[in-house]
């Protein structure tokens, strides 16, 4: 079995999610207030398909690698401050995970929560036939960072017993703020390719991401910054890299004739978020 080299790429930045909550859910991650565990149903994380598939016999190629924050000394990222006044209501015989999801490093450096991208010439996204749910669970969205393909609706769903409010933070869809009471939904059509801040101006501390992509080549990496992408035709490709706080990047990677490639890794390192989101 041949061994994969290492493609090493020095970016400065620019501007699996778990079934049960409230544990501590990523290595080296700590969660300061003791907490009930609640199973939960949590929508996937990726809803982009291909709809024109290489026909069947073709050449296709996986590329795979690992986002991993530059620098021996990762940042600290605080827990968040919930008091009881604000979380009443959030979970029933439990309390709310303080968890921050802003960024995730396990303790090898591997960054959760990045969206890599691959536009590939001629590929076409698969419209879902249902609205995608993005949904808010025990005072938190779930999931943090989803993709969705352009043009898709996505419905604003309220698992929680109380009422919350989805507010987004967009510069190029139509800006969302309404009031969700317990069990409603809402639904929104996202037409432009973008990244956009999903908050609640009720609950103050929770957030996510909808990455609104134009292709279908496009994954999350997990706790462990990993990622694979699946099904490319031979040739070279840019890698689009993104990320809530440490912004932006890029790579290249091919594919060769017999559909190999050299793994990827990434490095990211911390520099201040520019711009702002529209109201």
């Amino acid at each position: 079995m041949k061994t994969l080299n290492l493609l090493s790429i020095l970016l400065v930045a620019g501007g699996a999610t778990a079934a049960t909550l409230g544990d501590k859910e990523q290595e080296g991650k700590s969660c300061c207030d003791p907490v009930t565990p609640v199973a939960v149903a949590v929508p996937r994380a990726n809803y982009l398909e291909l709809a024109n598939p290489l026909p069947a016999g073709a050449v296709k190629g996986t590329v795979t690698g690992k986002v991993i924050f530059d620098g021996e000394k990762h940042p600290e990222i605080k827990d968040l401050t919930i008091t009881d006044k604000q979380e009443k209501g959030c979970v029933e015989g439990g309390k709310t995970s303080t968890q921050n999801r802003t960024l995730i490093i396990a303790k090898e450096g591997g960054i959760q929560n990045v969206v890599i991208t691959i536009e590939v010439d001629g590929a076409k996204l698969k419209m879902p036939e249902k609205p995608i749910h993005l949904d808010q669970v025990q005072c938190r969205y779930e999931p943090h960072v989803m993709l969705v393909p352009m043009g898709a609706t996505v419905a604003y769903m309220n698992s929680d017993s109380i009422s919350h409010n989805v507010h987004t933070y967009s510069t190029k869809n139509a800006a969302f703020n309404k009031t969700i009471a317990a069990g409603a939904s809402e639904k929104q059509k996202l037409e432009k390719s973008e990244s956009i801040e999903v908050k609640c101006d009720i609950h103050p501390w929770m957030n996510c991401y909808l990455f609104v992509a134009d292709t279908p080549y496009a994954d999350t990496t997990a706790a462990d910054g990993s990622f694979s992408i699946e099904g490319l035709p031979p040739g070279e490709y840019k890698i689009k890299i993104w990320h809530e706080t440490l912004g932006k990047a890029k790579a290249t990677v091919t594919v060769d004739a017999e559909g190999k490639s050299e793994a990827v890794e990434v490095k990211l390192k911390a520099k201040k978020k520019k711009g702002g989101r529209r109201r």
